[in-house]
């Protein structure tokens, strides 16, 4: 019988090339892609990576620059920003 952790499907299955032949080996599964939470769109600058890389990873290349950046899209960034701009009084 195999692990239980393999079963669970956390677990993806690759066919490696060794010298003896061919072997499995058990690689976690990536996370899935951020999205916006406003427009639902995938969030473009924001890496698909395991946690443990994700640690080792400037701040600077785990999301955008910018106001919002990793949270919202662009359009829905820019809509917030104008809806903030035009509500804030002098």
């Amino acid at each position: 019988m195999v692990n239980h952790k393999i079963k669970s499907n956390t677990f993806r299955e690759k066919q490696v090339k060794t010298v003896n032949g061919t072997k499995k080996v058990y690689l976690r599964r990536k996370p899935r892609l951020g999205v916006c939470s406003v427009t639902g769109q995938t969030l473009k600058g924001v890496p698909r990576e395991l946690p443990v890389k994700m640690q080792n990873m400037p701040k600077t290349s785990k999301r955008p620059q910018r106001p919002f950046g990793g949270v919202l899209s662009s359009q829905a960034s820019r809509e917030e920003l104008k809806k903030r701009v035009r509500t804030t009084k002098l």
